[in-house]
């Protein structure tokens, strides 16, 4: 549909990344609307956490353009090539931004309908005494830690939808009603991207936290009709079947109401759904922790120290192959190959499936406490 070039403003001299609507593209009626409608919605987002549209024109040949901020860093897509799964610690941060891009979405009537990896930028920050300074840095959250050194912004608004809209919607779906990446995609959303609403962006980043912690996509399928099939008839499986080790019980009820099969059963907005991932950080924890033992230690005297010390616990130990769920042997298992994230073209999902290698198992031995 279209290409990305880098380039420096003239007069400001500031670095921006140009979208072009190709010319076999703008042929096609139905494309244009859809470059413009992006412009029109993407315009109407103002969060540090999506990328912004700075300008709209045409080329001197007549071609349609989009002038976005430029980014430093990578797409969430290309870490993940890299390095399979990702920590809890990484993941936190990355999921906090992206709710925070979307419940700014969502205040302005959009629903973005495929967000994925490789729609989510990793963006590299300046200093914090910089960020201080510089007003197109955004204000950085104050739980923000000061070493923290990049920030998630959601890409790519072009197949989204307006809410006030909705009657427009058959006319720009005519040529492809099931818009999105299956990999990432709601089950309702699976039927007609017109079912979409703001719950299914919430499945979506079940799906990309489920994805980034355990290295394998919720549901795996040898095909785009497999997958489908068992993301309509079967509810999500929890991380513990997915990897065979315990997680905790937070992350695991936060994943199962995002990644619930009924919306009705998901958080009803972004915003609740990111006060809910919050509350399961581990930081967060230990502060809440800590003020309960302060309001108990103010009403109580403290328990007299045991003579002996305690044996510390014993370690956590991975679920025995009778403890997991049947839903677990139901996973079609393809070859991992982490340099095809976004999967074929014609069926424009996210193939980032991993086997049971002797490799990966071999780092999540070695490699996850």
């Amino acid at each position: 549909m279209g290409e990305v070039w880098a380039a420096t403003n003239d007069t400001s001299h500031r670095d921006v990344a140009i979208k072009v609507l190709l010319a076999r593209a703008a042929m096609k009626p139905d494309l244009v609307k859809r470059f413009e409608r992006e412009a029109k919605i993407t315009s109407a987002i103002k969060s540090p956490y999506v990328c912004q549209l700075i300008d709209v024109g045409e080329a001197n040949d007549g071609a349609h353009l989009l002038v976005f901020e430029q980014l430093t860093g990578e797409s969430l897509a290309d870490r993940l090539k890299r390095e399979q799964y990702l920590p809890f610690s990484e993941v936190g941060p990355i999921i906090d931004d992206v709710l925070q891009g979307l419940a700014a979405a969502h205040a302005a009537g959009v629903i973005h309908r495929d967000l994925k990896p490789g729609n989510i930028f990793l963006e590299q920050l300046p200093p914090l005494e910089e960020r201080r300074v510089s007003s197109s840095s955004g204000v950085p959250r104050p739980d923000d830690p000061e070493e923290r050194r990049e920030r998630a912004k959601i890409l790519d608004f072009g197949i989204s939808k307006l809410k006030s809209h909705e009657e427009k919607e058959p006319t720009l779906t005519a040529f492809d009603a099931t818009l999105g990446s299956f990999a990432y995609m709601a089950p309702e959303q699976v039927r007609g991207a017109a079912r979409a609403d703001e719950r299914a962006d919430i499945y979506a980043v079940g799906a990309v936290a489920f994805r980034a912690l355990s290295g394998r996509l919720p549901f795996e399928g040898a095909t785009a009709a497999v997958l489908v099939a068992m993301k309509l008839d079967r509810a999500a499986p929890s991380l513990a079947e997915a990897t065979g080790e315990r997680w905790p019980a937070g992350i695991e009820r936060f994943l199962e109401r995002a990644l619930a099969t009924k919306r009705e059963r998901r958080f009803t907005s972004a915003s609740e759904a990111l006060t809910a991932w919050r509350a399961i950080q581990p930081a967060n924890i230990t502060r809440a922790r800590r003020s309960a033992s302060r309001a108990r230690g103010e009403n109580q005297t403290p328990a007299p120290k045991p003579s002996t010390p305690r044996a510390d616990p014993p370690p956590a130990q991975p679920l025995a192959p009778n403890q997991l769920r049947q839903r677990l042997p139901s996973y079609v298992p393809v070859e991992d190959n982490p340099t095809e994230v976004d999967g074929p073209p014609e069926m424009t999902m996210d193939s980032a499936v991993v086997g049971d290698t002797r490799e990966s198992a071999k780092r999540r031995k070695t490699g996850r406490s």
